[in-house]
């Protein structure tokens, strides 16, 4: 192309459009805009996952606890594992959440938060566990009751 003084007139209009303040400016704010979008999401999912992190253990706390109250009221234990059952139903959303999540994880969004909170619903599923085995299972095994028995008479 020789640069004649139409061309430089095309080539500097086109150059002054593509380097235009206002649209320049406003491609600047759009990812400004962004990138404040990103980070406000990115601290949401670590305020979430700092909330259901110490949701699960306030929970598991609880569970455990229960796990070696004497339960001797029939009515006493219906409420422990409607308790259960709630927990169960819980944990089972949160273990899809995590499936959902980890994704955004995988990718080093929150990972800290996310390790803690992992930690701590896998802590609440142990919690469940061992109170359904403390409440239902083990009562209604023979071998645990006549073990139970002759541990009674040695006393």
């Amino acid at each position: 192309m020789i640069a004649t003084k139409p061309n430089i007139h095309r080539l500097t209009q086109g150059l002054r459009k593509a380097v235009s303040t206002t649209a320049t400016g406003k491609v600047v704010k759009d990812q400004k805009d962004l990138v404040s979008s990103i980070s406000l999401a990115i601290n949401k999912l670590q305020d979430s996952l700092t909330r259901k992190t110490a949701s699960a253990k306030t929970v598991s706390t609880y569970l455990a606890e229960l796990t070696w109250v004497d339960i001797s009221d029939e009515k006493v234990k219906e409420t422990i594992v409607g308790l259960l059952d709630s927990s169960q139903i819980w944990y089972d959303l949160e273990l899809e959440y995590i499936e959902t999540i980890q994704p955004v994880i995988k990718n080093g969004i929150a990972a800290r938060e996310f390790k803690a909170y992992k930690e701590s619903i896998e802590e609440l599923g142990e919690a469940i566990s061992d109170l359904r085995s403390a409440v239902i299972t083990l009562p209604n095994s023979k071998e645990f009751n006549d073990a139970m028995n002759e541990l009674s008479n040695l006393l």
